[in-house]
């Protein structure tokens, strides 16, 4: 049997290689070893570097089981080694940040530089947190602050010439981060500093060289050095490939890069000009963008190629505004849910996406914007042929949140969530954003995809649970038994609505419109592909039948909420279930309100 030292020493060999794939096994091996030996620093070692590893490779639920773990062994075990409870809960924060979940992130991120503070610590834990931190901070749209802990991080690294590999890392990051803030014209050379280092420490086999090359194939399409810019993309995906598969995130965003690079080339050839007028710079391509045996492009599709083209028209036409520009597809309308098809074109169909921006911007630029905006989407059409009625829609921030969720930074607390519908939360946060430089669309945005405060969340769970019961379980038979078809038929259908919204609570997602909650429901991760079977049986199946199908539903819910920790009852009737439920409430007030009261 082989030792752990022995074990690390391949999963090290794999890392410089590239290969996290199968490093996992491995660390897992050395996990079970580490817990018979009973070696717990070992251990918070090891589930570090399993969390990590499963973490890159897009497995964050369980990533954050093994961090947590860590933690929770140190604290049983009263060690004295606090540099490594930092750096535990600074890779916590870290996985939150690439699941996007922004508040935990920060807040995670907060308490393990207090610790670092506090001892004083300059070591390369200290100088993660700060990358890491960085990275956070550049993601919400804080850029200063980004660039602050970045450059900090570089300070240290620069006086330890064995932390090379790190501060390519964080050269990397800089230039990203300049880039977004247009602080530093010259970001590019941080880049290539990155790049030579790489080249010497890694190769140019490693996923951390990749990185860089996307990001020196985004400045050189920024320079309009196409043909270049494909060429580095294509390599750097190459390296993706083999090192974290093709259906990793990484794999994907380079991938369609690719995609889009590709159809720029062929679809424009652009020449210098000094004019500022947007068609006086294209030169329109005699390639036909289209052709009778193109696939249907989707609504976001259309959305994201239209704010691809309006992106390099305002920063154009409008160089001082387009640091402050936000353009996605959000709101209303299937196209936002990812659901439009053949059918959605009957009516309000385009290619269209919006404009956001902040209410001083809108109020200074919007008459100008909506004029140049109107001539703009008609040249488009001639230029890109496969898009028609094209449309760029311009509002500002504060009224979109205020509309569809009465509050213009959206709601914030208990009280304020309580007071807006889970659909028009859904419509909020919809869709896709394509750019945000100003960074505060997203912002509020990204914090209302946190979802509900987890008090409002557990209080609605158990909520739609006594819904369920009543509905399901109580009415239905009854009706049944009355001969009542009208009335059992209703029941059924506050059952589904109901167990749909259930279903979304669970999964922490905002439920859309009612006719779009059942294909919501089916592709979530908890009892999605048990509800795309067992709804159908039950719309499909006698009224006889149905009965029994209501109550395997029912059983599957006890059962899902046993596993998920929410109750620890095996009573099948749902209002049981509601008050196990409320039970997790910490807010006293919620917690004992009546749990049939929303």
């Amino acid at each position: 049997m082989k030792t752990i030292d022995e074990i690390m020493k391949e999963v090290h060999s794999l890392w410089r290689q590239g290969r996290e794939k199968e490093m996992a096994p491995l660390l897992e091996e050395a996990i079970n070893l580490c817990k018979l030996q009973n070696n717990n620093l070992k251990l918070i070692e090891l589930l570090n570097e399993y969390g990590g590893c499963l973490r890159n490779l897009g497995e964050f639920d369980k990533a954050i089981s093994a961090i947590k773990e860590s933690i929770d062994v140190y604290e049983k075990s009263n060690l004295s080694n606090e540099i490594a409870y930092a750096t535990s809960i600074m890779n916590l924060a870290n996985i939150y940040r690439e699941k996007k979940d922004y508040f935990n992130a920060e807040k995670y991120f907060n308490i393990s530089k207090a610790i670092f503070d506090k001892l004083g610590d300059k070591s390369y834990s200290y100088v993660g947190l700060l990358n890491n931190f960085s990275l956070l901070y550049k993601e919400i749209g804080n850029y200063s602050a980004a660039e602050k802990m970045q450059l900090e991080s570089i300070r240290i690294l620069e006086k330890d010439s064995k932390m090379n590999v790190p501060l390519a890392i964080s050269y990397n990051n800089l230039y990203e981060i300049q880039k977004l803030a247009k602080s530093n014209s010259s970001s590019i050379e941080n880049l290539r500093k990155s790049e030579q280092i790489l080249l010497k420490e890694t190769g140019t086999n490693h996923p951390l060289y990749a990185s860089v090359l996307n990001n020196m194939a985004d400045y050189e399409f920024s320079n309009k050095n196409y043909n270049e810019a494909l060429s580095l993309y294509k390599k750097a995906l190459e390296i993706v490939r083999t090192c974290y598969g093709e259906k990793s995130e990484a794999f994907l965003s380079v991938s369609k890069n690719i995609e889009f690079v590709e159809d720029f080339i062929k679809t424009l050839s652009i020449k210098e000009s000094s004019s500022s007028d947007f068609k006086n710079n294209l030169k329109i391509n005699e390639i036909n963008c289209t052709n009778s045996n193109s696939k249907r492009l989707t609504g976001l599709e259309r959305a994201e190629t239209v704010a691809k083209y309006t992106s390099e028209f305002i920063k154009d036409k409008y160089p001082d505004l387009y640091s402050r520009i936000c353009l996605a597809l959000v709101g209303v309308g299937s196209e936002c849910l990812g659901f439009d098809d053949e059918i959605s074109e009957d009516h309000d169909f385009s290619s269209r996406c919006q404009l956001f921006l902040d209410d001083p911007d809108y109020k200074t630029y919007k008459s100008d914007l909506e004029s140049s905006l109107k001539i703009f989407c008609k040249d488009l059409e001639s230029i890109v042929s496969n898009l028609k009625d094209i449309n760029v829609e311009i509002m500002p921030i504060s009224n979109f949140y205020k509309y569809y969720t009465l509050f213009e930074n959206g709601p914030k607390t208990e009280s304020e969530y309580r007071k807006v519908p889970m659909d028009l939360l859904c419509v909020a946060t919809n869709g896709k954003v394509f750019l945000d430089n100003l960074g505060k669309f997203s912002e509020i945005r990204n914090r209302l995809l946190n979802f509900y405060p987890e008090d409002i969340r557990l209080k609605k769970i158990a909520f739609q649970l006594n819904k369920m019961a009543q509905s399901g379980q109580y009415n239905y038979s009854r009706m049944i038994k009355r001969g009542d078809t009208v009335a059992a038929n209703i029941a059924q259908g506050e059952f589904v609505k109901h167990y749909l919204e259930f279903v979304h609570l669970l999964n922490k997602k905002y439920m859309p419109f009612y006719k779009w909650s059942y294909r919501s429901a089916c592709s979530l991760e908890i009892l999605g592909n048990f509800t795309k079977e067992n709804l159908k049986k039950l719309s499909e199946a006698s009224i006889y039948e149905k009965e029994s199908i209501i109550e395997e539903i029912c059983s599957t819910v006890v059962n899902t909420l046993n596993e998920l920790g929410l109750s620890h009852s095996t009573i099948d009737f749902l209002t049981y279930q509601a008050e196990e439920v409320r039970k997790n409430i910490l807010n006293p007030s919620l917690r004992n309100e009546d749990s049939w009261i929303e």
